[in-house]
């Protein structure tokens, strides 16, 4: 087991919070919506001039998730969140109204290892998600204004 990453530890709860996103996006497609569904491979805690979470996708939703990024206006968002022992799970649903397009993204950290992130976020009053595929530095950044929504009690 890998204490660099708790992602060994949590494979069930993750597979909950998947199909919980899996849910979510049917929920909008049946109200018209499209929907894209991200599948980060590792998720790191960002907490240096960089804040928030570093979410790893494969190329090709990250290609998509670029197209529509730039199409769209996502500044309507939901995070919904959980925890299992030390590990915080947040499914962040990004919308544009407008064009009727939301991005499902889910995510999660050790809180142990996130106190200097969440002092950035609460004193900044925002939280970001840095979506980025393995092949280059590109990322798609999104800002959350209240940064509650990702951190636990």
């Amino acid at each position: 087991m890998s204490e660099s990453n708790p992602f060994d530890r949590v494979v069930e709860p993750w597979e909950a919070v998947m199909g919980d996103m899996e849910a979510t996006a049917a929920e909008y497609r049946e109200a018209g919506w499209d929907v894209l569904e991200l599948h980060p491979g590792d998720v790191t805690v960002l907490d240096g001039e960089r804040y928030g979470l570093d979410v790893l996708v494969p190329g090709d939703e990250y290609e998509r998730l670029a197209d529509v990024a730039e199409e769209g206006t996502f500044d309507s968002y939901e995070v919904y969140r959980a925890s299992e022992s030390d590990i915080v799970f947040a499914l962040a649903v990004l919308e544009d109204p407008a064009s009727e397009q939301a991005i499902c993204c889910p995510v999660y950290y050790e809180r142990s290892k996130a106190d200097e992130m969440a002092r950035q976020a609460h004193e900044e009053g925002r939280m970001y998600t840095h979506i980025r595929p393995l092949a280059n530095d590109e990322a798609v950044t999104f800002a959350y204004e209240d940064p509650d929504l990702f951190f636990a009690d």
